[in-house]
């Protein structure tokens, strides 16, 4: 099979590898038809680690993916062989505590698609348990399909923050996860939604996902607007979706007392000038996300029930052999830059 490997920081091989067998009861093969580019396998490919995940032998990346069960393990019974199916890209030991009390997201052992040390979906065949597999609705294509991974993190960050209809919220960051809160905070009840970014193109497809006001902060202060929005109150709640000191300290800031600061933007450097003070004199409950638990299956539901507009988000549609070329347009920063889906076959 065609498998793209990265052997270094900007060194993606393709190569020819052995299509993977299945070597328990309880797998399934899959056929990969999409894959988006998250901008975590952008860090990968051009810095080779995520903080402690390091790319120290050759990997495949990518997990936003769907494709098409070919084969299946003797004990599965969720799929058949034919059915167009969205993968969850985790493999939880099942085992420890974390996994019993339901957090596999923080697994002592989990196994990731796409982070070091186990290969993604970036080639044409993948074995996966089964348990995380699920069946596409009738009317959702592929590409739909393979967005309901990051359309999770949004679900998950918004359940965690324990949302309540009406509340009012601030997103810092428009990318694929940032517009993706914006979506899922609407569709949980939130009456007041504010976005920053920096970029014009994607506070415009903001405030077409709902928006209630899309800033631009390189041109005005995000903290004084949205202070000014809520009646020098601030929000119940904030999304943080870059992971930088600019936005965390924004994020302090503007959030009300007693309010919550969900922290999902995962940034290159440490968070160095962060005003920790105002966590304790506003009592302030920060929460951290790492992916989801327990959502993919609401997640895929919601999308396709409430005709979410998940492909909106596409910028850029290319085949598996141009994976450079989507890799280098989003770590190039183009400001019309969303989301790039990879056809895989």
């Amino acid at each position: 099979m065609k498998a793209a490997v990265l052997h270094a920081p900007r060194k993606l091989i393709f190569e020819e590898r052995p299509e993977p067998a299945i070597s328990s009861g309880d797998e399934v093969l899959i056929e990969i038809k999409n894959v988006g580019i998250c901008h975590s396998d952008v860090h990968y490919y051009v810095h080779g680690r995520i903080g402690d995940f390091i790319v120290k032998e050759p990997i495949i990346l990518g997990h936003e993916c769907s494709g098409v069960v070919i084969e299946k393990g003797k004990d599965v019974s969720n799929v058949d062989i034919g059915d167009k199916v969205i993968i969850e890209p985790a493999s939880p030991c099942r085992k420890c505590p974390n996994c019993k009390t339901g957090r596999y997201n923080i697994c002592e052992n989990l196994r990731f698609m796409g982070t070091p040390p186990t290969d993604g979906a970036f080639r044409e065949y993948v074995v996966w348990p089964s348990d995380f597999v699920y069946k596409m609705p009738e009317d959702m294509n592929f590409e739909e399909a393979a967005l309901i991974e990051p359309f999770s993190v949004a679900l998950y960050s918004v359940k965690r923050a324990g949302l309540s209809p009406g509340s009012r919220v601030a997103i810092l960051g428009a990318g694929t996860i940032g517009l993706m809160t914006l979506l899922a905070t609407r569709e949980c009840g939130a009456s007041e939604i504010f976005i920053t970014d920096i970029v014009d193109y994607k506070l415009k497809l903001a405030e077409k996902f709902g928006a209630t006001a899309a800033i631009n902060s390189k041109k005005e202060d995000p903290v004084k607007s949205i202070k000014y929005l809520t009646d020098g109150r601030g929000v119940d709640v904030v999304f943080e979706a870059v992971g930088i000191d600019t936005t965390f300290n924004q994020a302090l800031k503007l959030v009300k007392v007693g309010g919550k600061v969900v922290v999902i933007g995962l940034g290159f450097k440490e968070l160095s000038t962060v005003p920790v003070i105002d966590i304790p004199t506003k009592e302030l409950d920060i929460i951290g996300i790492l992916r989801y638990a327990n959502v993919f299956p609401e997640a895929i539901r919601l999308a396709a029930h409430r005709k979410l507009p998940l492909t909106k988000l596409i910028t850029r549609r290319l085949d598996l052999p141009e994976l450079v070329k989507g890799m280098e347009a989003i770590a190039e920063g183009k400001e019309d830059e969303v989301k790039v889906m990879i056809r895989v076959r």
